[in-house]
């Protein structure tokens, strides 16, 4: 009876002891967790340990060295005990355990030099391929709530599927997310447009819209979307997506390329600085595939497919100040 007695007892104190946390402020529960952990840093750990080993080295009862290894226990146990209360009586508070979770990712950068194309494998084994010039930031540990990369440039990625962790590609005001696929995405800061080819899977484009809004899109394979950064709208077509993504491999495809944009390719693909001296050959074009093709085996192809164009090439030199080189310049005139 006594028992029976006691046990009500205990359940009516725990009672009041949860009514009592419910009626605490925020701050007081802040308060009162803090002080917890001020009392765990005052525990010498290294003594409790120097303590269980003199124990045991005397030889003293078992029962001694049990009660002595209980204490040492409970005091160990008061680091992983203050955590559970913060977790506990704080995990509404958004804001603190976002602050603490971005505190404790540890972020890593992967670089493609000018003039190279890069391939790595991710953490979770997701194959990535970085254009020349581009760059992707990933967080450590990779694999959360979600996977998320930020890219600056050009990426192909072959994504392992996941469907508890899904992928996020994050460019500027939008971002693209995927379970598992293979698709492109193309996002240079100084670009008015984002382009996403999409190979294998499936996609889902998001964008900030007007009055920061969300707004999505899904891709089916072989579909082609430019996003205008400027104006806000999209344009999604199902095409022959290969010239979009065969850079991976080191093959050029020109398709109609104006030969504006043929010498932001040049650029970026090696390193150089193209100027186009004339404007009268602006509009010009130009389609033909490059496979693996030095630099100088293309200026002396371009000029082959289009004879009313002349193409210099100067090599870059060091630079007074600094010593390093200066990139080389290709000229493009009219003859």
């Amino acid at each position: 009876m006594n028992k029976h007695i006691h046990i009500k007892q205990s359940e009516s104190e725990f009672k009041k002891f949860i009514e009592y946390r419910k009626g605490l402020s925020p701050f007081d529960k802040k308060l009162e967790a803090a002080n917890l952990i001020d009392q765990t840093v005052s525990v010498d750990v290294d003594k409790a340990y120097r303590t269980v080993s003199s124990k045991i080295n005397q030889r003293n009862s078992t029962y001694s060295i049990f009660t002595t290894l209980t204490r040492i226990a409970a005091v160990l146990t008061l680091p992983l005990l203050a955590f559970a209360i913060w977790t506990l009586f704080f995990q509404k508070d958004k804001a603190t355990v976002s602050e603490l979770a971005q505190s404790e990712i540890t972020w890593q950068e992967i670089h493609s030099p000018v003039g190279m194309r890069s391939h790595v494998v991710l953490p979770d084994g997701t194959n990535l391929w970085l254009n020349s010039g581009s760059h992707l930031r990933y967080g450590i540990p990779f694999i959360r709530k979600n996977r998320e990369v930020k890219l600056t440039g050009e990426a192909f990625l072959d994504v392992v599927k996941n469907e508890q962790s899904p992928f996020l590609v994050k460019t500027g005001n939008a971002e693209v997310e995927v379970l598992g696929t293979q698709f492109n995405v193309n996002a240079w800061p100084e670009s008015e447009q984002i382009q996403v080819a999409l190979k294998e899977g499936k996609v889902k484009f998001r964008f900030s819209g007007d009055g920061g809004s969300w707004k999505y899109c899904e891709l089916q394979p072989n579909d082609f979307l430019e996003f205008d950064k400027i104006n806000k709208t999209v344009t999604l077509e199902n095409i022959e997506i290969e010239k979009y993504i065969a850079w991976r491999e080191n093959i050029m495809i020109l398709d109609d390329t104006p030969i504006t944009e043929l010498a932001s390719l040049l650029e970026k693909w090696y390193g150089v600085r193209v100027v186009i001296a004339d404007e009268g050959i602006k509009h010009y074009k130009f389609t033909t595939t490059f496979d693996n093709e030095p630099l100088h085996r293309v200026l002396e192809l371009l000029e082959i497919s289009s004879p009313g164009i002349l193409i210099r090439y100067t090599q870059g030199k060091p630079e007074k100040d600094s010593g390093e080189f200066s990139p080389s310049l290709i000229t493009i005139t009219k003859k």
